[in-house]
């Protein structure tokens, strides 16, 4: 590998590798089920997908596979291949490299394993790939590990997240930059909350079974409502997943903001913010409708999420008698935002719809 290989496989870059692994919640929660399953594991054969550096595979293999295949992308293989043989696994361990619609295993396998959320669980993730190889190669009866997903939507004040990120651009050595605080707005920014500015509880927008889960169940069209624990002024709308092996419910990756854990995380919560912050009151009903989709058919690196919420003195699922509060939309690129992203982006309530801080 050189660093012209690097430019367009950033999966292969050794800082990226290591950040993905060391002191990773997921890391450990990988290990934990594994070892608690290694019956499901010993003597069967596994098939680990986008398996990087090779550890999940190793770790399958530790625990007594018969055959792992480990499959991955990216020119990552070429070390996964290096760790496999230095570990002395090259019996058991075959290193692949592909996607899986053009890999032909030797054989169907037992169980699939892999990393594949991504931001906001869909956003990134290799969801794709794993019912790509769930189709193809997964024998009747397998497990896919993790299998269980949800994702939740929760409102959230973090006034002084939204003043570093967006607000910031007011007044940049007293230059006016709200050009790029436009830009700032309508783009969801992945950051690591605390749960302490959390106005109402958090309510499910995605549940995914990758055993039978199918394409069009990752388009997420669904009304929200949203019940408010603690009024304040709301900022943002947080994202953030849960994950969970249906083996081994007892234990759960999760992103939720006020769950506290010594490990990093990849993931932490995906920011929504909106222009004009508006208070949350427990009397009233909190309304709407997201939509959460790829721009692209089987693109997940260029998505858009589109919000409508509306309040009322009553509980209205057509929104009558509501009055509106944000009709936004966001941007998840891999690239940076035209002109004519950002304007599509800007909340129709306008710059003067409410109060700003």
């Amino acid at each position: 590998m050189t660093s012209a290989d690097f430019r367009h496989d950033n999966a292969a870059r050794l800082d990226i590798m290591r950040s993905r692994e060391k002191d990773q919640e997921h890391m450990h929660f990988f290990q934990s089920v594994l070892y608690e399953q290694r019956e499901l594991i010993k003597d069967r054969t596994i098939l680990v997908v986008c398996c990087g550096t090779g550890t999940l595979a190793l770790m399958a293999a530790r625990m007594g596979a018969k055959r792992v295949y480990a499959v991955d992308y990216s020119k990552v293989t070429g070390y996964a291949t290096l760790v496999v043989r230095q570990n002395g696994y090259e019996g058991v361990v075959s290193v692949m490299n592909g996607r899986m619609k053009d890999l032909k295993l030797p054989s169907k396998v037992d169980g699939i394993i892999c990393n594949w959320m991504g931001h906001c669980l869909l956003y990134e993730s290799e969801i794709l790939e794993v019912l790509e190889a769930r189709d193809r190669w997964l024998k009747k009866g397998g497990f896919i590990l993790p299998d269980l997903g949800s994702l939740y939507l929760v409102a959230s004040e973090e006034h002084k997240l939204k003043s570093e990120r967006c607000n910031h651009w007011r007044n940049v050595y007293g230059f006016n930059m709200n050009a790029i605080r436009r830009y700032a707005l309508a783009e969801p920014c992945v950051a690591l909350t605390t749960g302490e500015k959390l106005l109402t509880m958090a309510h499910c927008i995605l549940r995914l079974n990758l055993k039978n889960a199918k394409k069009e169940d990752l388009f997420i069209d669904r009304n929200i409502r949203l019940s408010v624990n603690r009024e304040g002024y709301l900022e943002c709308f947080l994202l953030f997943f849960e994950v969970q092996f249906s083996s081994s419910l007892h234990f759960k990756l999760t992103c939720n903001p006020c769950f506290k854990t010594p490990f990093k995380s990849l993931w932490m919560q995906t920011v929504l913010f909106v222009e004009q912050p508006f208070v949350m009151r427990k009397k009233l009903h909190y309304t709407g409708n997201l939509k959460f989709k790829a721009l692209k058919p089987n693109n997940f690196k260029e998505m858009e999420i589109r919000i409508e919420f509306y309040e009322g003195r009553e509980y209205d699922e057509d929104w009558v008698m509501c009055t509106r509060l944000v009709a936004k939309r966001w941007l998840m690129l891999e690239g940076c935002q035209s002109i004519s992203d950002v304007e599509s982006c800007q909340d129709e309530q306008g710059e003067n719809g409410g109060q700003d801080f």
